[in-house]
């Protein structure tokens, strides 16, 4: 039985480089209602800025010469797999194997994963980590499995009377402003019967849906939904399968409760594009915070739709037999939810592996990375066939990106410059994240209203940086800037060689400026 059929049926001058601490994180303290333990509130925080600029958005940048604007994509771990299907539970006949569709989140001095597996139904595991790399499923004893003790379910199609529902793909969010404890943590998933459904728990655990009637869930939606919290809007939000002419597409929801949901428009809202191959759809996609607007991981499947004449899974399964049907992982980025960009080159951000590798043909991401030091943690799902094949191999991977890695400005043997648009500096500094060769450098100047250099700020009275720092302070000789200029909005010239800039701070800017 193929996957599909399963599914119906079973229902990112020399310095010393610095590592990302200290005020670059810390900017401000996330909002009264929200957790800096959370992923979100990790990277995300503070609420309405400082936020860091990063060269996703245009408007950053108001003028460039001799750059180039490159994407980066995450780069995959050495120790792949980290998590790997070694339990009778995890062996099943659709996908054999644990993947993620789900959760990895920092909780209480450990990372904590919420995974799927589907043996005889939908169930949900559960793992922790000290490190990120060596997991451990523990022996809970929660759900009781015939025949299988020591299991590390906490969801689970062999007992739902014991949770009082069922979840395929599970968001784990954790509510420490909640004030009933027994809803400290929430699930949302999709459990087929109902469509997309919440579970709460005291400890991520033990989980308890409350009664919902058959086909009544959260909002109408197809069987694969991501939540995650919106630290920006402080609410809770969703993306959702639906359709367009191109076939899967994804679609937006969101709530101040997570109980009574809103579609600002009951259709997709990303979809393939006339740059996209023929042969691709949107199968899903997570999306999290991140410096003031909101980063997607678009799972794209790359097989044909249906051209002409009415849906069935005969008329979807001729369309795409000649396709690849595999699915790797794009970068996506919004301001509202509702507008989205992708890079034109339509590149891999997580990419598949080489035939034989455990994700050679699928590739699906946890709902939101993990910060780690200075670096991104991505959690995936890889399997080793393409879709609907039977009798699939399953693994989780993971892959890593330094710290705002997703794009940089690019300069290379010549040189190059920018100029920023309009920053409003209570200082003359400016925190950069750069990485640099040996002959490479990042200098900055400040500009003045009508385009000129002000006295005392130019590339050559400032320090030059070398190296690699996710958070290094450039400074200029003057620690003060013209009594003229002390509040001014005023624009930086960064000059690069052989050299990438990813993000950079202006320091002092205040909330009132971001938009």
């Amino acid at each position: 039985m193929d996957r599909r059929s399963f599914l119906r049926h079973g229902l990112g001058a020399m310095v010393t480089p610095q590592v990302a601490s200290g005020p670059w994180l810390t900017a401000g303290p996330p909002a009264a209602s929200e957790d800096a333990s959370s992923p979100e509130g990790e990277y995300a925080s503070p609420q309405q800025g400082r936020w860091r600029r990063l060269f996703l958005d245009a408007t950053v940048v108001e003028e460039q010469h001799g750059l180039e604007r490159v994407f980066h994509q995450a780069r995959k771990h050495a120790a792949n797999p980290v998590l790997r299907c070694d339990r009778p539970w995890e062996r099943g006949d659709a996908v054999a194997g644990p993947y993620v569709y789900g959760t990895v989140m920092q909780d209480g001095g450990r990372l904590r994963m919420w995974y799927q597996i589907i043996h005889e139904g939908q169930h949900i595991g559960y793992a922790e980590s000290p490190d990120g790399i060596q997991w451990t499923k523990p022996a809970l004893n929660l759900i009781p499995y015939p025949g299988m003790s020591g299991n590390n379910l906490v969801v689970s199609a062999a007992a739902p009377q014991v949770t009082g529902g069922l979840c395929h793909n599970p968001s784990v969010i954790r509510c420490p402003w909640e004030p009933d404890p027994s809803r400290r943590y929430v699930m949302f998933g999709y459990d087929y019967g109902i469509g997309p459904r919440a579970a709460y728990s005291p400890d991520g655990l033990r989980w308890r849906y409350p009664t919902t009637p058959p086909g009544r869930g959260l909002f109408p939606s197809s069987d694969v939904v991501n939540f995650f919290r919106d630290t920006l809007k402080n609410r809770f939000a969703a993306t959702w399968k639906t359709h367009s002419r191109r076939g899967r597409a994804v679609g937006v929801a969101w709530s101040s409760d997570g109980e009574n949901w809103t579609k600002p428009w009951d259709g997709p809202v990303f979809v393939a594009d006339d740059l996209d191959p023929d042969a691709t759809q949107v199968y899903g996609m997570p999306v999290f915070p991140y410096q003031g607007l909101y980063i997607g991981l678009a799972w794209i499947y790359h097989a044909r739709y249906i051209k002409l004449g009415r849906y069935s899974p005969e008329a979807m399964l001729e369309a795409q037999a000649d396709s690849p049907r595999t699915v790797d992982t794009q970068l996506t980025w919004s301001w509202d939810l509702v507008n989205w960009t992708r890079p034109p080159q339509r590149g891999s951000f997580i990419p598949r592996g080489d035939a034989g590798e455990f994700d050679a043909a699928m590739v699906y991401t946890v709902r939101a990375p993990v910060l780690r030091g200075n670096e991104l943690y991505f959690y995936y799902g890889g399997c080793l066939k393409p879709h609907d094949e039977p009798r699939d191999q399953a693994a989780i991977g993971l892959a890593t990106l330094r710290l705002d890695g997703f794009c940089s400005m690019r300069a290379g043997g010549t040189g190059g410059w920018l100029v920023t648009r309009r920053e409003r500096l209570e200082r003359p500094e400016v925190t950069i994240n750069a990485h640099t060769a040996a002959d490479g450098y990042v200098q900055a100047e400040l500009l003045g209203p009508n385009g000129t250099v002000l006295p005392g700020f130019s590339a050559r009275d400032g320090l030059t940086f070398r190296g690699d720092a996710t958070a290094h302070p450039l400074r200029w000789r003057l620690d003060r800037l013209p009594p003229a200029t002390e509040l001014p909005y005023v624009r930086i010239r960064f000059h690069l060689r052989n050299a990438d800039l990813f993000s950079y701070l202006p320091a002092g800017t205040d909330s009132t400026d971001e938009t």
